[in-house]
């Protein structure tokens, strides 16, 4: 069975997103001692840099093609 095309792009979104909410998470647990506020901004920091990271991999991959 072969998935549409929106199907693909939706999935190629997941693994950056997934990431992204990883790391701020485990910035957030990690950084307990911190003021929230730091935490939130270091958390979105990683989450910006992490799910980007990971999709521009595989927007410069094209592994899907074929």
């Amino acid at each position: 069975m072969r998935r549409s095309p929106g199907l693909r792009r939706l999935w190629r979104w997941i693994i950056p997103i997934g990431g992204g909410l990883l790391s701020a998470i485990v910035i957030v647990i990690g950084t307990a001692h911190v003021a929230w506020y730091l935490r939130l901004v270091l958390a979105v920091i990683a989450f910006l840099y992490i799910g980007g990271q990971s999709a521009a991999y595989l927007w410069s991959s094209h592994a899907d093609q074929g």
